[in-house]
C-alpha cells in the first residue's frame, strides 16, 4: 500500500544537486557566450538573461520546500509562469535566427560555387543542426506543462520537475564537450551527444527503481522516460532527412 509522501522530506537535497548545473552552464557557455558578450545581439542576452533565471527558479524551489518556505517556494513558482514561456519563446527565435543565418551563408556559398555540399544536402545537414533545439524545447515544455497541472500532487509535481530541470543537461554539457574537447562524436559516427541523453536516462531509471523499491507511484517517470526515450532515438537516426528538412523549413519560414 502506497502511503503519502513527506513533501518536505521529498528529494532533500536535490538543490544542491541542481547546483551542479551551475559550473556547467559557466564552462559550456563560456566561449561561445561570455567570450562574445560585446558581438552578441540583444536577442541572445534575452534569451540567456531568462535560461539563467529559469535555472535559478529550479535550483531554489526544492531548496525552499527543504526549509520550508512554502510561501515564497509558491510565490516564485508563479513567477515561473511568466520565465518559462519567455525561455522557451526566446529558445524558438535563437533557433529560427540561428537557421537562417546558416542557410543564408551556404546559399552565398552555393552561389559562388564554394559550398561543401550539394544544394539539396547543404538544406538537409543545415536543417539537422536544429533539431537538438528541438528536441530539448518539447521536453522543457511538456516536462513543464505537467509539473504544473500536477501542481496540486507535490510528489507527481516534484518528479516532473526533475524531468524538466534535466533539460539544462545537453546545452551545458555538450558544449563543454565540443569546445572544451573538441568531442562531436565518440566513435562509429555516433554522435557526442548520446553521453548527455545517457546520464539524463541513468538519472531517471535510477530514480524509478528507487520509487519502485520502495513501493512509490512510478508513473511519473515512466512517462518522463517514455517521452526522452523516443526523441532521442528520433534525433539519432531521422534528423539528416529530407522529410526533416521539409519540417524545419515550413515551421521557420
Amino acid at each position: 500500500m502506497r502511503t503519502r509522501e513527506n513533501v518536505f522530506s521529498l528529494y532533500p537535497n536535490l538543490g544542491y544537486w541542481l547546483m551542479g548545473f551551475i559550473p556547467l552552464a559557466i564552462g559550456g557557455f563560456y566561449f561561445s557566450y561570455f567570450t562574445q558578450l560585446q558581438f552578441s545581439p540583444r536577442l541572445i542576452h534575452v534569451h540567456f538573461g531568462f535560461m539563467a533565471l529559469w535555472m535559478g527558479i529550479a535550483i531554489s524551489q526544492p531548496l525552499l520546500i527543504r526549509y520550508k518556505k512554502l510561501s515564497i517556494h509558491r510565490a516564485v513558482g508563479r513567477l515561473s509562469y511568466l520565465v518559462v514561456p519567455i525561455v522557451i519563446l526566446s529558445t524558438w527565435l535563437v533557433m529560427k535566427q540561428g537557421y537562417a543565418r546558416q542557410l543564408a551563408d551556404f546559399e552565398s556559398d552555393f552561389a559562388q560555387g564554394i559550398a561543401p555540399y550539394a544544394y539539396a544536402e547543404g538544406r538537409i545537414i543545415i536543417a539537422s543542426y536544429t533539431a537538438i533545439g528541438f528536441v530539448y524545447l518539447f521536453w522543457l515544455v511538456a516536462f513543464y506543462a505537467l509539473a504544473v497541472i500536477f501542481r496540486k500532487s507535490p510528489s507527481i509535481h516534484a518528479r516532473f520537475m526533475i524531468a524538466a530541470a534535466l533539460t539544462f543537461m545537453g546545452p551545458t554539457l555538450d558544449r563543454i564537450l565540443f569546445f572544451w574537447f573538441d568531442l562531436t562524436t565518440i566513435g562509429f559516427g555516433i554522435s557526442g551527444m548520446v553521453i548527455s541523453f545517457f546520464l539524463i536516462d541513468l538519472i531517471l531509471m535510477i530514480l524509478l527503481v528507487g520509487d519502485i523499491r520502495k513501493n512509490k507511484n512510478p508513473w511519473p517517470f515512466l512517462i518522463a522516460l517514455g517521452l526522452y526515450f523516443p526523441l532521442q532515438a528520433f534525433y539519432l537516426t531521422l534528423t539528416e532527412t529530407v522529410g526533416w528538412e521539409k519540417f524545419v523549413n515550413f515551421v521557420f519560414n
